[in-house]
C-alpha cells in the first residue's frame, strides 16, 4: 500500500472534506470518489457491526478492530470518533486512545458525552414533531470529568502523527450554554488540543464560535435543509473550520443493496446486478477494481513465484 498522507499535513494545506465511513468498502468508495481523508463514524460502525443505533453500544475492541483494518487497507488518513473514550477513568481512556493510535488513527475525537448520546434521540424527536437540537438530544459530563480525558488523549497521541480533537456537545443556543462551551474549548486548547469541535449548526453559530476559538476547528457533519446546504464550505473555512465531515455512505449502501436485492428477488435471477454498470464502470475488470485493488495483489503473488 502506498504511504499514507498525514492528516495534520492535509489540514495545513487547506480545508479537508471527509465522508463518514464504517468499513473497508465504504473507505474504498471514498477513495475512488476523490476524498482525501476519512472519518470513522461511531454511529455508522454501530449500524454496520452490530445492527444497533448510535447509543453507546460499541466497545473499544470493536472500534480498534475496524480502525486497524481500514488503515491497513486504505491509504487515506483516518480520523476516529472515539466517543467518550470508552471509560470513565482518564488512565483507561489513555490506554484506549493509545490502542487507536497504534491501530493507525491519524485523528481522534474525544467528547464530553455520557452514555446517553447518539443522533437517534434527535431523529426520534423530529419524527414525533418535536424540535430539538442535536446537542439537546445528548447528555454531557461536567467539565472537570471531561478535561482529564482530553489530557489523557493528548498523552496517547504525543510524539505521533495523530491529532487530538476536543469535541464539545454543550448546546450553544443559550447564553449559558455558549459560555460553558467556550470555556471548555479554551481549556482544551490550553491543554494542547490541536482542534476543537463545537456543535455548530449554521453560519451564525460558526461566527460566534470563531470569535473566541482560534485555530483549527471541525464542522460536525454538514447537512442540508429542503435541498439547500445549511452552510457553504468556503464560508466556514474562512472562519477556521478546516475539517468538515458528512454522512452519506450509510444511506447510499442501504439504497444500493435494497435496489439490487429487490430487482434480483423480483426476477429470481442475478441478471439485473450483472448487467448494471455501477453508473459508469461497464467492464467486469472495472467493477472488480471498485471492491479492491486486486491486480496489485495478483501481481505481487506472481512476483513471489518468479524464482
Amino acid at each position: 500500500m502506498e504511504k499514507r498522507v498525514k492528516f495534520r499535513d492535509l489540514l495545513s494545506e487547506g480545508q479537508v472534506f471527509a465522508p463518514c465511513v464504517y468499513d473497508c468498502l465504504s473507505a474504498r468508495a471514498a477513495e475512488l470518489c476523490g476524498f482525501k481523508a476519512l472519518m470513522l463514524s461511531g454511529g455508522a460502525v454501530s449500524y454496520s457491526m452490530n445492527g444497533l443505533p448510535d447509543m453507546a453500544f460499541s466497545t473499544i475492541d470493536e472500534v480498534a478492530w475496524i480502525t486497524e483494518r481500514i488503515t491497513n487497507a486504505n491509504p487515506l488518513p483516518l480520523v476516529v470518533d472515539a466517543d467518550d473514550g470508552f471509560g470513565e477513568s482518564p488512565v483507561v481512556v489513555y490506554r484506549n486512545m493509545h490502542r487507536l493510535v497504534k491501530a493507525g488513527a491519524m485523528g481522534i475525537t474525544i467528547d464530553d458525552s455520557t452514555g446517553i448520546r447518539g443522533a437517534e434521540r434527535f431523529f426520534y424527536a423530529r419524527a414525533q414533531g418535536k424540535e430539538i437540537s442535536m446537542s439537546e438530544a445528548n447528555k454531557v459530563v461536567p467539565r472537570d470529568l471531561w478535561l482529564p480525558k482530553v489530557k489523557a488523549t493528548l498523552a496517547a497521541c504525543e510524539g505521533t502523527d495523530c491529532v487530538t480533537i476536543a469535541r464539545i456537545g454543550v448546546p450553544i443556543k443559550t447564553k449559558e450554554g455558549f459560555v460553558e462551551a467556550m470555556e471548555r474549548a479554551l481549556r482544551a486548547k490550553d491543554l494542547g488540543a490541536e482542534m476543537i469541535m463545537v456543535n455548530t449548526q449554521d453560519l451564525e453559530d460558526a461566527k460566534r464560535v470563531a470569535k473566541y476559538v482560534k485555530g483549527w476547528k471541525m464542522w460536525p457533519d454538514v447537512t442540508s435543509k429542503n435541498g439547500v446546504p445549511t452552510v457553504n464550505l468556503n464560508d466556514v473555512y474562512a472562519l477556521g473550520f478546516n475539517f468538515v465531515t458528512m454522512h452519506i455512505f450509510e444511506k447510499a449502501a442501504m439504497y444500493g443493496m435494497m435496489k439490487y436485492g429487490l430487482e434480483n428477488f423480483k426476477n429470481q435471477s442475478s441478471v439485473y446486478s450483472e448487467l448494471h454498470d455501477l453508473g459508469g464502470y461497464p467492464t467486469f475488470a472495472q467493477q472488480m477494481n471498485t471492491l479492491s485493488d486486486y491486480r496489485k495483489w495478483i501481481d505481487l503473488e506472481s512476483s513471489f513465484k518468479n524464482l
